[in-house]
């Protein structure tokens, strides 16, 4: 479970992201290898290879602790790599800090009252449900990956989208996301939120078929079945919302673009212009297509214009 540590003193306070964990997996911490494990991984994601080789110690020895953590929630796999021609497993943190609850002693705060858009609150169903999140947030893995061997560089603009939600959230539960290579058959079955395109995120590529509105495989260009009209525009995202075609009883929520620009742009007409965009909430599928402008030229996008 996430949660908070606020660490004060000298006038300061810190928050720092917590990881609660039951009494019995501390244990994994006691080991003085495990520490310095640990410690290599605070300085970047690495393979049981690499710390292996950086600690002098055997592998099969480091690959033991990363188990050990990773079942214990401190630690979870960030993706692959290629290394001597293998593909192995990358391990990063989960929180910097880790403590765990002896017994059930808290103090409720009470928040103040969100003011809520109707509109908003429509088109977030079945995505948020009782100030829950309920749905799979999926982002593509930043190591190459998938038919097109490509990286994922959205991560930092979903970030905007997570705010956002979480002003319409009371309770959320750590981690709110999931990388798409983690992400197996049975949990496709879910409401999803899913960022990218079908280059750099494998879900997105595994239902690419099935969306009105989808991603050229050839180019990667933004395509309305509909009117077979394409958008190859590296600046053109698109926002779409409709029924999960693995379980008909759900929703996916698309918001991607051509390019990592084109994802910005729909990140940005979602989060900044979502009352000019979605005026009907009630059509079934639901496409949107813009395009982001960088009106001052600073090489950032800070307006969008709806194209279709």
């Amino acid at each position: 479970m996430k949660t908070v540590l606020l660490e004060g003193g000298e006038g300061k306070q810190k928050i720092y992201d917590s990881l609660v964990v039951e009494p019995k997996h501390m244990a994994v911490c006691r080991s003085g290898l495990a520490i310095k494990v640990i410690n290599e991984l605070a300085k970047q994601p690495a393979c049981a290879m690499d710390i292996a080789k950086t600690l002098k110690q055997h592998e099969q020895k480091i690959y033991y602790h990363l188990r050990k953590m990773k079942d214990a929630g401190i630690v979870r796999q960030a993706g692959l790599e290629n290394r001597y021609g293998m593909t192995a497993k990358m391990f990063e943190l989960t929180s910097p800090v880790v403590a765990a609850k002896l017994y059930e002693k808290s103090h409720v705060v009470e928040g103040e009252k969100k003011d809520i858009d109707p509109t908003i609150e429509k088109f977030l169903d079945p995505f948020v449900k009782d100030g829950r999140l309920n749905a799979k947030i999926i982002i593509g893995d930043s190591f190459s990956h998938g038919q097109y061997d490509a990286p994922s560089t959205e991560g930092p603009h979903t970030f905007d989208i997570g705010v956002f939600l979480g002003k319409y959230l009371t309770e959320i539960k750590f981690p709110t996301y999931n990388l798409d290579t983690d992400i197996n058959e049975r949990e496709m079955n879910n409401n999803m939120i899913l960022f990218g395109n079908s280059r750099t995120n494998v879900i997105i590529d595994k239902i690419n078929a099935n969306m009105p509105v989808y991603f050229d495989q050839k180019s990667g260009a933004i395509v309305d079945n509909n009117s077979n009209v394409k958008y190859d525009d590296p600046r053109i995202g698109m926002i779409g919302k409709f029924q999960n075609p693995f379980n008909k009883n759900k929703k996916i929520l698309v918001i991607g673009g051509v390019r990592t620009r084109g994802t910005q742009a729909a990140v940005i007409a979602f989060t900044q212009y979502f009352d000019v965009i979605f005026k009907d909430c009630d059509k079934n599928p639901l496409f949107k297509i813009v395009k982001g402008f960088d009106k001052n030229g600073d090489k950032i996008i800070d307006s969008i214009e709806v194209i279709n």
